[in-house]
């Protein structure tokens, strides 16, 4: 379509809106209008099916009641427009912006959100693919069976809004209201639902894992069945990282002098998961009954640090240095070990003998727990079983080396 026809339409169907004689409802079905400037425009029930919108300037447009069915509005900007009843039934929104925008009633059904933004994780990435609907009004929007992954509908409101069957994994949704919402049978694997409000919520047989739940009261939903044995509730506050930094920081002066000075730091029963700790210094810190899913622990120096019966499921502990370090009955599934040191703490004393303080992992839950290229020259294992892990030749010669030691007789 060229711009002059495109232009006399608009006019023809602002006409139309007003009931005004020469008035003819816009047809845009299947036209290409890739990156177009349709800032402001008013094209309510306009009838806009298949149409290329991808990249368009729709910021403060008028939408109500526009069919959009099976459109393509990937990377398009939609802040402040108003949606409200409009048909987006079928339509590709990857990257497509909503901020603040009005879609109360829109019909966003099965199939709607064609949208991934990548591997689910805790950790804030900038995603130029990201669908962005933070602070959106989707009151009483029809979203059930919708694919929505990590998109971010951070503040946005959902009150009353079917979302039955929907897959929001991986999605934000901190400081959300779904006050009244259907999540029934719905996947929010890895969403962020800090301080969501879920008051009279519909919650049965929602999937939770990894979710984070912190701020989030879940007695106010009427939940039938929900599983929250493997949610979380990771305080990643502004306040919470410097409190967090601040308890590091004593740690490092309480090593550093030898106890003198600092404290040590015990992150016992601490929900620790998906936060970036790579390289932190945390040499004899305490863990037990920890979470610490997904976290990036990546170069970090915690030598004889104690890992009782932590769940360390997906954490990443690549060329980690953990001599010492003690994991009993903690969860390793998925861990990755490549490169870590595992050899033990050996602290010189003078004019005494020195102390030797191996690494122990024993009845731990090993699942693809990845020991490649891992130093254990001297590690004690239990009930440790090879064939679940990965590992190289020269790995599992260490173990099974100093596991006919400790079996030998005396």
């Amino acid at each position: 379509m060229e711009l002059d026809e495109l232009w006399g339409a608009l006019a023809a169907h602002r006409l139309w809106l007003n009931n005004e004689k020469g008035g003819r409802r816009v047809d845009l079905s299947q036209f290409n209008l890739e990156g177009a400037s349709l800032r402001g425009i008013n094209l309510s029930k306009a009838k806009m099916v298949g149409a290329k919108l991808t990249n368009c300037d729709l910021s403060g447009a008028v939408l109500e009641g526009a069919d959009l069915y099976g459109a393509d509005l990937s990377g398009s900007n939609l802040t402040g427009a108003n949606c409200d009843d409009a048909n987006f039934r079928g339509a590709q929104l990857k990257g497509a912006n909503f901020t603040k925008a009005q879609l109360s009633g829109a019909d966003l059904r099965s199939g709607s959100l064609l949208v991934d933004g990548g591997a689910t994780s805790l950790r804030d990435k900038s995603d130029m693919n990201q669908l962005t609907l933070s602070g959106a009004n989707l009151e009483r929007a029809k979203i059930n069976g919708a694919v929505i992954r990590n998109a971010n509908l951070s503040g946005a409101n959902l009150r009353g809004a079917e979302i039955i069957g929907a897959d929001l994994s991986g999605t934000q949704l901190k400081g959300a209201d779904l006050t009244g919402a259907n999540l029934s049978n719905s996947d929010l694997t890895g969403a962020r639902l800090d301080h969501a409000k879920i008051t009279g919520a519909k919650l049965d047989h929602v999937t939770l894992k990894d979710a984070n739940l912190f701020g989030v009261d879940l007695s106010s939903a009427m939940a039938g069945y929900v599983d929250t044995s493997h949610s979380l509730l990771v305080d990643d506050s502004p306040d919470a990282i410097i409190r967090l930094k601040a308890m590091i920081t004593s740690h490092g002066e309480w090593v550093e002098t030898g106890g003198e000075k600092g404290q040590r730091a015990d992150f016992s029963g601490a929900d620790l998961s998906g936060l970036d700790l790579a390289g932190i210094k945390l040499t004899g810190a305490t863990f037990t009954d920890a979470k610490l899913r997904g976290t990036n622990l990546r170069g970090a120096k915690s030598n004889l640090a104690n890992f009782t019966r932590t769940d360390l499921t997906r954490a990443d502990l690549t060329s980690a240095e953990l001599c010492g370090a003690k994991f009993t009955e903690s969860n390793l599934d998925g861990t990755i070990f490549r490169n870590a040191d595992l050899s033990p703490e050996i602290i010189k004393r003078k004019g005494a003998k020195d102390v030797v303080y191996p690494t122990i992992i024993a009845d731990c839950i090993l699942v693809k727990t990845d020991f490649t290229e891992a130093k254990a020259n001297g590690i004690i294992t239990e009930n440790f079983n090879l064939a679940k892990i990965v590992a190289d030749q020269a790995f599992i010669d260490q173990v099974n080396g100093d596991a006919d030691k400790d079996s030998a007789p005396e």
